[in-house]
């Protein structure tokens, strides 16, 4: 019998792509971070205004900022074509391209805080990776992901140093 949490935390390793991240940016701490649901909502309420989206999946990405104060900026967004217009409002994002470790959440969206923490906590130190902080980590909502229930599989890829 697999414990759900040990099987989360054996990560595929994959490549990244090339890609243009377009959305709403907002910096956050500790005390803040409970209102990231409200900037989900906003992008969603502005998504009529992306041209040129490449891609059904939507982004959160995650670059650190402090450990002390704990802060770091997070962009919402989606992936969209070189010749898409910026929006007023929203930010540009250009992730390197490089490797990553992948990690699957299956259930509700309250399961990937924990989930984060096991990655950071418990999968990173005895690894043998060290990560990268630009982003640090980027969580990759798909098709099969319900917004309105918060349920589905959401993807989190642990960017890795070369």
């Amino acid at each position: 019998m697999t414990n759900t949490a040990t099987s989360q935390l054996t990560p595929r390793f994959a490549q990244g792509d090339v890609m243009r991240v377009i959305g709403l940016a907002e910096r956050y701490t500790g005390a803040t971070m409970d209102r990231i649901p409200e900037q989900w909502e906003r992008l969603q309420q502005r998504l009529g205004e992306v041209q040129g989206r490449v891609d059904p999946a939507q982004f959160g990405l995650h670059y650190p900022i402090s450990k002390s104060p704990f802060a770091f900026d997070y962009v919402t967004g989606v992936m969209v074509d070189e010749e898409a217009p910026l929006p007023a409002g929203f930010v540009e994002r250009r992730p390197p391209v490089r490797r990553f470790a992948v990690f699957t959440h299956k259930g509700h969206i309250s399961g990937l805080r924990p989930l984060l923490h096991a990655i950071f906590s418990d999968w990173l130190p005895g690894s043998g990776h060290d990560v990268a902080d630009d982003p640090l980590f980027t969580e990759v909502y798909g098709e099969d992901f319900d917004a309105t229930t918060l349920s589905g599989a959401v993807e989190v890829w642990v960017s890795l140093k070369d």
